[in-house]
């Protein structure tokens, strides 16, 4: 993934010491938003330690682990897998959807919204056990560590 810095407030865009600072752009400071003071905001900003961090900052933070992650065999071939929003965390992000894995796989063998809390994976072989876990995903795309996981053996 690439990061880019949002075009200035002049709609300018241009990367630092490429041109002179446009309106409300402070001057000698990296492209991007800035704040009324004049001062930049967002990537490459420099923070000051005793106020919060800036939402673009924040959105960087993955969301808390989702809870809960439970298997049940539902029909041939077919498990429902079930979870629990992650708890609520002071600063953390909201969580946009929900990716599930599979042990073994590097993509999601299936990617819910936000309110979904289950989900059916289908095509599973019988007398094969199967490993899942879920993370959650903010908006930006980022993801927290996986749930804790859960083992599932399809009858025969």
């Amino acid at each position: 993934m690439t990061l880019t810095a949002a075009a200035g407030a002049s709609g300018t865009g241009t990367a630092a010491g490429a041109s002179p600072a446009g309106p409300g752009e402070a001057a000698g400071a990296p492209a991007g938003r800035t704040g009324a003071s004049g001062q930049a905001l967002g990537f490459g900003a420099a923070q000051d330690p005793r106020r919060p961090p800036l939402a673009s900052q924040a959105a960087l933070a993955p969301p808390p682990v989702p809870r809960g992650l439970d298997a049940r065999v539902v029909g041939p071939g077919t498990v429902l897998l079930s979870w629990l929003p992650p708890a609520p965390a002071e600063g953390a992000t909201p969580v946009a959807g929900y990716r599930i894995h599979q042990q073994g796989t590097a993509t999601p063998v299936a990617e819910v919204g936000a309110r979904t809390l289950r989900t059916e994976i289908t095509g599973l072989e019988p007398g094969i056990g199967y490993t899942f876990s879920v993370r959650a995903v903010n908006a930006a795309g980022h993801a927290s560590p996986d749930s804790r996981p859960v083992d599932v053996t399809l009858p025969e």
